[in-house]
């Protein structure tokens, strides 16, 4: 799967279109699957080796499992950013879209966390304020790296042509 299948970018005349998080669609998928497999083992085989107020905990937690992973299934890897060249406004669409900035408020910016980096765009004014990740996680690793450059190569430089930002180069 290549860069443009892993963020589904989408480049027309009058538009671009990604999902930053729709890579993660089928990694989520088996964890789901896995959280329904793992019930009839959590009734059927712990249900007897378990006192009561242990399998509601059991319960309790798959409950939680399965709900963390469904709000990620239905609200996070929807969401799309389309950056529109006629209005030169960005849009963050989930369900329904929402203006988020003209071409002209918006910046980009690495964000590091956690021993690892990701691109984000805000306003000007307030950036570290409100963002929106535009870009999976990288970490140093070699492979990780090679995602990185496709990524900046592939999807954040169209982006930044057709936004007007110079490209900033990383001191390393």
């Amino acid at each position: 799967m290549n860069i443009r299948d892993r963020y589904k970018f989408e480049e027309n005349g009058s538009e671009i279109s990604f999902m930053p998080n729709y890579s993660f669609l089928r990694t989520l998928v088996w964890w789901l699957a896995l959280g329904v497999l793992a019930l009839p083992a959590i009734i059927y085989y712990f249900r007897d080796k378990m006192s009561g107020d242990q399998f509601k905990i059991a319960i309790g937690l798959w409950t939680v499992y399965m709900i963390y992973f469904l709000f990620d299934l239905f609200f996070m890897i929807p969401v799309k950013f389309i950056f529109d060249k006629s209005e030169k406004c960005i849009y963050r669409k989930l369900y329904f879209s929402r203006k988020l900035m003209h071409f002209d408020e918006m910046t980009y910016f690495v964000n590091d966390e956690r021993g690892g980096h990701y691109y984000s765009i805000g306003k000007k004014r307030n950036q570290f304020v409100k963002n929106y990740r535009i870009s999976n996680y990288f970490s140093g690793s070699k492979a990780s790296e090679r995602k990185e450059d496709e990524y900046i190569k592939e999807i954040l430089c169209p982006v930044l042509i057709a936004v007007g930002i110079p490209l900033k180069q990383d001191e390393n």
